[in-house]
Formats: structure tokens, C-alpha cells, sequence
């Protein structure tokens, strides 16, 4: 009886303090740009400061050997609202080695708008919470979160999310 008595008010401070255990992702308590570090295909790091001031920003989490992720690439650069008024920020969590021959086989040095590295800090997987690939995050032109898709994202739904 005494072990009943000492068990119950431990297993009710436990229910307690999982009960309390905020499940909402980072992105949605803050919902602004949040600070982030990738590494360039270079090995020179990148980060938000960089970026160009009133321009959409469209943060994809892909990996480079993922079919599905090429073709989101390439519905994204055939966007001309993306090509002109956006900015496309490519993480992957892969080696340096594989992500430059995504960079060399898609050609990525003609768009100047897109920026691909590695999350070495494994930043973006805790901070987006992502259950899928590919993943694009965006942001107005103040910075401000204003959508997030899992998947592929439609023609649609990627103008939808880049209107003034």
C-alpha cells in the first residue's frame, strides 16, 4: 500500500510535466527568417546577412540524388516570378562532393538568385521539422514566414505564396 502511495503522486508529476511539452516547430513561434549558416559547394560559409533586401525567399531542403527534388528545382527555376523577384537558398545535408555535381549537372552558375550549401549545423532538419523531401519554405520580402510545403509543391501553389 505504501509503494501505491509513493508511486501515484510521482506518476501524476510526470503526466504533469509531459503534458506541458510545446510541440510547435520553431518556425511558427517566431515566423520570421530565422538566423542559419550553410556551406557553399566552396567551403565558405553563407548566411542570411548576405541576401538581398526586398526579394522573396524561398528556402528548399532537398537532396541532391532525389528525383523528386530535381524536378521541384527545375519547376522552381521555370517560374519567371521566382527567376526575377525571388531568392532560391538550396540546403542539403549531403557531402560538399555530391552536392557540387548537382551544381554543375543543373547548371546552377547561371542563376545568380540561387545559392546551394550543405547545413553543417544541421539547423534547418530541427527547425522546419520536415517529414519529407523536398521541403520549400517561404518568406515575403520583409522576411516575414508565409508558407511551407512538404512534397512536391505545385505551379500554383508556389505563386500563390510569392503574391505582394
Amino acid at each position: 500500500m505504501k509503494r501505491i502511495l509513493l508511486f501515484l503522486p510521482a506518476l501524476f508529476t510526470c503526466m504533469a510535466v509531459f503534458c506541458q511539452y510545446d510541440t510547435t516547430p520553431p518556425y511558427l513561434k517566431t515566423r520570421i527568417l530565422p538566423a542559419f549558416s550553410l556551406l557553399t559547394i566552396d567551403s565558405i560559409e553563407f548566411n542570411q546577412s548576405v541576401l538581398e533586401k526586398d526579394k522573396y525567399i524561398i528556402i528548399m531542403l532537398f537532396n541532391p540524388e532525389c528525383e523528386h527534388c530535381q524536378k521541384q528545382l527545375e519547376l522552381l527555376l521555370s517560374i519567371p516570378k521566382v527567376t526575377r523577384s525571388a531568392q532560391l537558398i538550396l540546403s542539403s545535408i549531403e557531402t560538399n562532393g555530391k552536392n557540387r555535381l548537382f551544381y554543375n549537372k543543373n547548371h546552377l552558375e547561371r542563376f545568380s538568385f540561387v545559392h546551394l550549401g550543405k547545413d553543417h549545423k544541421y539547423f534547418f532538419g530541427g527547425y522546419f521539422k520536415p517529414q519529407t523531401i523536398p521541403v520549400l519554405v517561404f518568406y515575403d520580402k520583409k522576411g516575414n514566414f508565409t508558407l511551407i510545403s512538404q512534397g512536391n509543391t505545385s505551379k500554383r501553389m508556389i505563386l500563390d505564396a510569392l503574391k505582394d
